[in-house]
């Protein structure tokens, strides 16, 4: 039997071509890591800014005394306002993402039904091929066996033809292909 994977003829749909949702969420996600990356970023740069004005001896003000004295934007107290509205911003992103992971976790579960659904005609083709592979092996191997079954219900001593058994197969009446092919049937009855 000449099976052998053909790579260009079925393509299994991603979760996010299975769920509208999912692909959102994923996106979102994205969004706000893309978002997080930047904040993180400026936050590097605001504390290295600050810590170099706070070197040179400028000092930290409250914000309104610093608007009365005309400091400019890039006063200790402006960047110190900047870091923390980086910061709090920051912590809402982490808070979403970590919804986002949750709502992320149920949704795979409703793609994943959908692509489950989407191919599962070629799921049981494939493997019903399977199952008659597997009754093809179970047929040779009860040739196989009944040849040597005949050697020695002539009282051969069956050593000097150095036969070769099966054991992976398991038992020869209920073997792992009878549990198997019961399974498969129990499941999908193919």
């Amino acid at each position: 039997m000449g099976l052998k994977k053909n790579t260009d003829a079925f393509v299994v749909p991603s979760l996010a071509d299975g769920s509208p949702e999912y692909k959102a969420l994923v996106e979102k996600q994205t969004e706000l890591q893309g978002r997080y990356s930047e904040l993180y970023s400026e936050r590097t740069k605001l504390r290295r800014e600050i810590e170099a004005e706070e070197a040179a001896g400028k000092q930290r003000l409250a914000p309104e005394v610093a608007r009365l004295l005309g400091d400019p934007d890039d006063s200790v107290t402006a960047l110190s306002n900047r870091h923390r509205e980086v910061a709090v911003e920051m912590g809402h992103i982490e808070v979403a993402q970590e919804t986002l992971t949750r709502r992320l976790s149920e949704a795979r579960n409703a793609a994943s039904k959908a692509v489950c659904d989407s191919v599962r005609g070629e799921y049981q083709r494939r493997l019903s091929a399977v199952c008659e592979a597997a009754k093809a092996l179970e047929s040779a191997r009860d040739y196989h066996d009944s040849l040597l079954d005949d050697i020695e219900r002539e009282d051969v001593n069956v050593a000097y033809l150095r036969p070769v058994h099966p054991h992976f197969m398991g038992d020869r009446k209920q073997g792992r292909i009878f549990y198997f092919l019961r399974e498969v049937k129990e499941a999908h009855n193919v």
